[in-house]
């Protein structure tokens, strides 16, 4: 069954709109640090300072955004200075070399967390390499190379700690790792070519795909043991829908790439699970996370961090919801999967959105009322919702 182009032509229009009107013009205006360097990132709902902490997290994520920006939407040197003026600020201040970046910073580019988390050096490099596409520039050929090859040491490596804000436990493999080096990758392969990426790029995607995907259960679980086996206990049962859908639609585009039938099929089950374990049928929107066997999951790294409840309704999850489902339904080009993406669509625009002062609000409570306002936190910045408006513009375009 074929969608409706006009439906189409109409959602790729209106996400145009929503990334740059209502959601990039928030960030544009306020998170270049004109006076140290780098992004500011955590502002309440008006768009009001309420931390100068530098996250290298989102400063890399904010990197990245801008590069993606001036790559795949409008050549708009804005986009090209803001994502210079980050690029200057990581290579200055955050690299602490061997491969590896700081978790934070004070505004002034003094540290205050070292080297704690992997995910700073996969947010980071993905940023580069972006910008080196969008720069032309080969300035940071030699440092992409070795923080790449440094992920790929460490992420080898089962005793490797440095994973906040997961908690490594000698039992546990943790899915996360996966999920971004999956997204991460081909970035970096822009720059270093598919065979130099593809190794890890194999390694995760058989993880993902059939070690955290429990056909069993249908979902992806967070954990697993060290020789993949289900861990029944709290952390092994835990399914973060959002993150399920994050590598879902990482995994479907890794098989366009390869032009695999097997790996796009795998992809878009695993999609499906997340649905069914994060689709609110009574208020609608997306779960934070359940667990495959209790109706009350135990709280876990950023949810006990945050006081998120499993309930409750993420900004993040609910923009890969977007996205992984405006993909899917293109992808088996079928009106019930549209139906389940105009009805994502329609809760973020109702409940997420803020007409007032743009962008989204970072949380909400089950049934769609303002948990928290704030626009840019340590965990919220111009990553996940624009990226999901990105990719849902791009898409429907695709398939125009």
């Amino acid at each position: 069954m074929m969608l409706d182009k006009a439906l189409i032509s109409s959602l790729r229009d209106f996400y145009k709109k929503h990334l740059l009107a209502d959601v990039m013009s928030f960030w544009e205006t306020r998170t270049k640090d004109q006076k140290y360097g780098g992004y500011l990132t955590c502002f309440d709902r008006q768009g009001n300072i309420t931390d100068t902490d530098k996250y290298i997290w989102f400063q890399g994520r904010n990197l990245w955004m801008f590069s993606a920006l001036y790559n795949e939407m409008d050549k708009d040197e804005k986009w090209l200075d803001l994502a210079k003026h980050g690029r200057d600020f990581l290579v200055q201040r955050a690299y602490a070399g061997d491969g590896r970046f700081y978790y934070r910073l004070d505004r002034q580019g003094r540290v205050k967390e070292g080297t704690i988390s992997i995910f700073s050096d996969l947010f980071v490099v993905a940023g580069l390499a972006e910008y080196a596409v969008a720069s032309g520039s080969d300035e940071d050929l030699e440092l992409i190379k070795t923080v790449f090859d440094t992920i790929e040491k460490n992420t080898y490596d089962p005793n490797f700690k440095d994973i906040h804000h997961n908690v490594w436990k000698p039992e546990y493999k943790r899915h996360g790792i996966y999920m971004i080096n999956i997204i991460t990758a081909p970035i970096v392969a822009k720059v270093l070519g598919r065979a130099y990426t593809k190794p890890l790029t194999d390694h995760c995607l058989e993880n993902i795909l059939y070690v955290f995907a429990r056909d069993e259960y249908q979902a992806l679980v967070e954990a697993v043991g060290r020789d993949n086996q289900f861990m029944d206990d709290p952390e092994g049962r835990v399914v973060y829908p959002g993150h399920t859908m994050e590598a879902a639609w990482a995994c479907i585009e890794e098989g366009l790439r390869r032009q695999d039938r097997t790996v796009i099929d795998r992809g878009l089950l695993i999609a499906d699970w997340a649905y069914a374990w994060g689709y609110d049928p009574e208020y609608g929107g997306i779960y934070s996370y359940r667990d495959v066997k209790s109706a009350e999951p135990l709280q876990t790294d950023w949810n006990k961090a945050v006081g998120m409840q499993w309930h409750d309704k993420n900004f993040w999850v609910n923009a890969e919801a977007l996205y992984t489902t405006a993909l899917a339904a293109v992808e088996k080009d079928d009106e019930k999967y549209l139906e389940r993406f105009l009805r994502q669509h329609e809760w973020c625009q109702k409940y997420f959105y803020d007409p007032e002062y743009g962008e989204w609000y970072s949380e909400l409570y089950r049934d769609g009322r303002v948990k928290l306002a704030d626009k840019g936190t340590m965990w919220k910045a111009a990553y996940h919702v624009p990226r999901a408006l990105l990719l849902t513009h791009k898409v429907f375009d695709r398939y125009l």
